[in-house]
């Protein structure tokens, strides 16, 4: 097939086209998508395509809006198609957990590593979170820590190994991430 409005004047018959049906086709493209520049965009998409294609296949005026209002509902209906696909990723990405729940190579905020961190501590006993705070975020030494809870520095390096298994083992993915925070949250 091959478009020939004809082929001396094929531009001109072509913008004769464009002019004559752009507006209409944008009004039937409104029976499918109320936004007037989606509609027009599939419209001008579509006029385009018809124009790309004018070697490949013949097509007189009335074939040509035929085959140009076909065009432009499968456009609208595949923009729909798409926008429900949209909508429903997004919604379930709402419904989801978030990625770091099921991703532990995903990126976090230092909120949320602090959160993790802080949860995990509280299923542990009083006394070794009261060291691991001591020690990494006050800065304090085995030896302050066991003269302010009275005890002695080897008991406060069994509580400091002990909380350093449990992390490890609980936020095994984690720990290099909150790790690397610990050591650098002066810089923050």
């Amino acid at each position: 097939m091959r478009i020939s409005f004809t082929s001396t004047n094929k531009e001109k018959d072509f913008k004769k086209l464009y002019e004559e049906y752009y507006a209409p086709f944008c009004l039937y493209a409104k029976r499918f998508i109320d936004d007037s520049s989606t509609r027009e965009d599939i419209v001008s998409d579509v006029f385009a395509s018809l124009w790309d294609k004018e070697d490949s296949f013949e097509l007189n005026k009335t074939t040509a809006l035929g085959y140009l209002k076909t065009c432009v509902r499968n456009s609208c209906l595949n923009y729909l198609k798409h926008l429900e696909y949209e909508w429903s990723y997004a919604e379930l990405c709402q419904k989801r957990d978030p990625i770091y729940a099921t991703a532990p190579d995903s990126i976090y905020t230092l909120e949320e590593l602090y959160k993790m961190l802080y949860e995990t501590l509280n299923k542990l006993p009083e006394s070794y979170r009261v060291v691991f705070t001591k020690n990494f975020f006050e800065g304090k030494t085995h030896a302050e820590i066991a003269k302010e809870m009275n005890l002695s520095v080897k008991s406060i390096d069994r509580y400091k190994q002990r909380t350093m298994d449990f992390l490890r083992a609980e936020l095994k993915e984690y720990l290099p991430l909150i790790a690397w925070v610990l050591l650098h949250r002066n810089a923050f």
